[in-house]
């Protein structure tokens, strides 16, 4: 070998070996670069934790005071009410009266939330008789003859899609939705009523309405249930007065 090709070879081997250590420094700078961002990631959500440890502690002490309020209120309720028990009788009697008439009246409303066994109709639109073809769409008519006819089968309370039926609820249709209690409904629509299940169902099924949906090709799927839970209404009458002007 020539002293020029050693000497060649020689600093050939000189810069393999430099960017081998340049390699391995970049190598450890990024394994410590990537190390201390984990830790300093622990140390963040270590912190975020400790956080979020402090708020549920206030949170439990707030409910803890609440819960001693609400027993300390409950009791001096009860101790009123002895008082006018063993020395109003008549007073007693009729805040009594006017309590569960209050009661029944909010239950009439639909501002109480009610469980029980009842039925749930599925409803949907009719499917397409051809591509190009869309069958009958679900119309508010449908669900306002629905929930007229389980209404006068005994319902004590109905809901269409979560949205509870009270008597101020509109249902108008808004191109392919439906608008109940100013909220845009969607098909499939399921309608829930709480009631003996038997009656509601056959009720239903013998309804001028379940066969002119039947007859158009909608998708009508009644279902009995042992517990349905339609949450109370939550809107302002108010607002639905507005909405029907």
């Amino acid at each position: 070998m020539s002293k020029v090709d050693s000497k060649t070879s020689r600093k050939n081997s000189i810069i393999a070996m430099l960017i081998f250590v340049l390699l391995g420094v970049v190598v450890a700078l990024q394994f410590k670069s990537v190390s201390n961002a984990k830790k300093e990631q622990e140390k963040n959500a270590s912190a975020e934790i400790l956080q979020y440890e402090e708020i549920i502690k206030e949170l439990e002490q707030k409910i803890a005071k609440e819960h001693e309020s609400k027993e300390a209120l409950q009791s001096r309720y009860n101790s009123e009410m002895n008082y006018l028990y063993n020395n109003e009788k008549q007073f007693y009697e009729l805040y009594k009266k006017y309590e569960s008439d209050i009661t029944q009246y909010r239950f009439n409303a639909g501002l109480t939330t009610v469980s029980g066994a009842g039925i749930d109709i599925g409803l949907d639109d009719a499917p397409s008789r051809y591509d190009s073809v869309p069958g009958l769409l679900v119309h508010d008519i449908y669900l306002n003859e629905i929930v007229n006819t389980l209404r006068a089968a005994g319902a004590q309370a109905i809901a269409v899609n979560g949205e509870r039926i009270v008597s101020m609820s509109e249902t108008l249709c808004l191109g392919p939705s439906i608008r109940v209690n100013g909220t845009k409904l969607f098909a499939p629509y399921h309608i829930e009523a709480i009631g003996n299940p038997q009656e509601l169902l056959a009720a239903f099924k013998s309804s001028t309405i379940y066969a002119i949906m039947i007859k158009d090709n909608l998708i009508v799927d009644p279902v009995v249930k042992d517990n349905i839970i339609i949450k109370k209404y939550s809107k302002s009458y108010l607002s639905s007065v507005d909405l029907l002007k």
